[in-house]
């Protein structure tokens, strides 16, 4: 691929096993500056991991948690590492979608960490919202009551609830992220696309890590970390084909413009 990637999908994998804990660390330190959604921090884990990672099991989201609580709990230094660390994580993001669009980065140390920081907020306070709503609409009487009348509907917002948080996650990234100007309609139909290669790959692996479970003969007991790794790598490449098709259709609608393309 003229972008190469898949070789940045690679990189980016390998910055996020560095990253991740810490940036779900610096999420839900955020979370609990709100007393909304302070309640709901075990709930958002669960719901991370039911609905973003295919055939998770106990044992890593125990591992998960500890890591989080451990590096959570480190003081005020230790958050400002935990900080610098999930931005190092969003600067290669942002270093991967200019290399798609092929512009460079414009922008001052200041202005990139309040860009950083301003998606990293926005997403965890929509991603908390967005539970918190669902849950709210669920236990309505109406709705944990009603019946096979509307398991219908509480079953349709728990498929819808992970898949718009993702869209909303998506469009943040590929217009507000890249240093040029993304269209939201661009980003919003990119994020969409994405979206749904996202669940499709989700239900894929998910079924092959069933199907297949000849790694657990492999690795034994750490079969869970070749199996983590490889979504990761599955997550990126997704986000970064979406990416490439936002700037397939700016170029596209601007040939167009231009009438270079009829």
């Amino acid at each position: 691929m003229e972008d190469n990637c898949t070789r940045t999908a690679a990189a980016l994998s390998y910055t996020t096993l560095l990253s991740l804990v810490p940036l779900l660390a610096v999420v839900f330190s955020i979370l609990a500056f709100f007393p909304l959604f302070s309640s709901l921090i075990d709930d958002i884990q669960g719901y991370i991991f039911s609905n973003f990672v295919p055939a998770s099991n106990e044992q890593l989201q125990l591992h998960f948690q500890q890591f989080i609580e451990t590096a959570a709990s480190s003081g005020g230094v230790g958050l400002m590492f935990l900080m610098l660390t999930s931005l190092m994580l969003m600067n290669t993001i942002n270093v991967a979608l200019n290399d798609i669009w092929h512009v460079k980065p414009k922008r001052n140390l200041f202005s990139a960490l309040l860009i950083y920081g301003g998606v990293l907020l926005l997403s965890s306070i929509l991603f908390a919202a967005s539970i918190l709503l669902t849950s709210y609409v669920v236990s309505l009487p109406l709705i944990a009551e009603g019946g096979e009348a509307v398991a219908g509907v509480k079953n349709s917002l728990l498929v819808i609830a992970p898949i718009a948080v993702t869209v909303v996650a998506l469009l943040l990234f590929y217009v507000v992220v890249p240093n040029c100007k993304v269209s939201w309609r661009v980003g919003m139909v990119s994020a969409l696309l994405a979206a749904l290669l996202f669940e499709l790959a989700k239900k894929g692996f998910a079924w092959y890590v069933l199907a297949f479970p000849s790694y657990t003969v492999i690795y034994g007991a750490l079969a869970v970390i070749p199996v983590f790794l490889v979504w990761i790598y599955v997550s990126w490449l997704v986000l970064l084909l979406g990416a490439e098709f936002s700037r397939c259709l700016t170029t596209f609608e601007q040939d167009h413009r231009d009438g270079k393309v009829t």
